[in-house]
């Protein structure tokens, strides 16, 4: 089979494929029971058998997507052509697992040229193989895999053989999801012997999980919202949808701490354990306020501040000369923003543990939430150190990480070191909206 040449590629049909970001959204609610009880048992499929976890993946994305097949195609090196070959299919076209196809004869060739995930229509239109391929396909949604090297090592993709069935806007955000822990899974089947490898794995998994857990979050605030305009019955029914999330959320949190740690023992490197911990430690304080939101009686999803505050205190006091004090008003805030100032606050209390108090010597720590008159909100945390020179232009890894957020909370950050011997103050103040 000879490959297109310039001029066949140009004359593909205007809408022989789309951006999969400009598909409309779905009209029914996402099922997140669902998708919360796939990826637990997803990531014990990553932690007991890698290799197993893929054709489960598979399974997970045919059956979120209600698709009739699903795929995995990888690209591999042949003299001077690259092919496109298929891994992995579930479903109905299982049966032509593993056939090879020239890179520009290949829907997943294309999605890996345009970089962005897509929706092509009746592909045998320009690729004559699937003529020949029964069943056939009516769409096929495919986006492309993205690991730290830069180049896409191939694609996931979900095909419908009904032509009365289609693809939408929540189809697309799941297959990037389990695209993310699909790239995790062809890692450790890799099986890296070096610590930075292995970090980056971690790292991969961790940003996996955080993703899903910063939409489940944007979504119960919807549901909320809604709920308060429907029947009292429904709302009921939502609020319980609601808990059970919160709590398997929180169980899955729970699961990759354990993984965290369990490789974080195993490591010899110094770095890498560091590095380790102090990802453990921010899912600790995730799972910790969906642990609250589960708790709530009222099914609010807001989060009463002082016991998360105390919580984080409870989990970074150390045996030391250091008195780590914390005082917060009485008051409530949405999930979304008690997390990330509670995840501001760890890292501006583990550095000044860290940097703060060098040879162990003594000093307090200080942590003060409150409301202003205006009702604006003031989060102050400061130290009786030796007072750090902060950069100017570029910073370390902690203040980066506050100042990003801080932007996210949309506050004004003061990051002041009052020199040797003064101590340091980290100021966060977010308006009243």
């Amino acid at each position: 089979m000879q490959s297109p040449t310039h001029a066949d590629r140009h004359n593909r049909p205007a809408d022989f494929y789309v951006p999969a970001a400009t598909l409309p959204q779905g009209t029914s609610q996402p099922n997140l029971r669902a998708e919360a009880t796939a990826i637990r048992e997803l990531t014990r499929s990553l932690a007991k058998d890698p290799n197993a976890a893929v054709r489960h993946l598979l399974d997970i994305a045919r059956h979120l997507c209600s698709a009739g097949s699903a795929g995995l195609s990888l690209t591999r090196n042949d003299r001077a052509d690259t092919i496109i070959y298929w891994r992995a299919v579930t479903g109905a076209l299982a049966e032509h697992e593993a056939i090879e196809t020239p890179r520009d004869h290949s829907p997943c060739g294309l999605c890996l040229d345009v970089g962005i995930p897509i929706l092509i229509t009746r592909p045998e239109r320009v690729f004559d193989q699937f003529s020949a391929m029964p069943p056939a396909i009516a769409e096929v949604l495919i986006v492309p895999l993205l690991d730290d090297s830069g180049k896409p090592p191939g694609t996931l993709w979900v095909a419908h053989h009904d032509s009365n069935l289609h693809f939408h806007g929540e189809h697309v955000r799941i297959l990037e999801q389990l695209a993310a822990l699909l790239v995790l899974a062809l890692k450790l089947q890799e099986q890296a012997s070096d610590h930075r490898r292995a970090l980056s794995v971690i790292e991969s998994h961790q940003q996996a999980q955080q993703n899903l857990l910063i939409h489940d979050l944007r979504e119960e605030r919807s549901l909320r919202e809604q709920a308060e305009i429907e029947h009292h019955q429904a709302l009921q029914f939502k609020g319980a949808m609601i808990d059970e999330v919160n709590h398997r959320t929180k169980n899955s949190l729970q699961m990759v701490s354990t993984l965290l740690a369990m490789q974080a023992r195993a490591s010899t490197s110094t770095e890498v354990r560091q590095a380790l911990q102090a990802g453990i430690a921010r899912l600790h304080l995730l799972a910790k306020a969906h642990e609250l939101l589960d708790a709530n009686v009222e099914r609010k999803q807001s989060v009463f501040m002082p016991q998360l505050l105390e919580a984080l205190g409870q989990a970074l006091r150390q045996p030391s000369n250091v008195a780590l004090s914390i005082e917060c008003d009485p008051m409530e805030l949405p999930a979304e923003h008690a997390v990330m100032l509670a995840m501001l606050a760890n890292e501006a209390i583990t550095n000044a543990y860290k940097h703060a108090f060098p040879a162990q010597s003594a000093g307090a720590i200080m942590v003060k939430l409150q409301r202003t008159r205006e009702r604006a909100l003031v989060l102050r945390i400061e130290d009786t150190g030796v007072g750090l020179a902060l950069p100017t232009g570029s910073a370390g890894g902690g203040l980066t990480l506050i100042r990003r957020f801080a932007d996210q909370l949309r506050g004004t950050l003061r990051a002041a070191g009052r020199g040797a011997g003064m101590g340091t103050l980290i100021m966060l103040t977010i308006d009243a909206t």
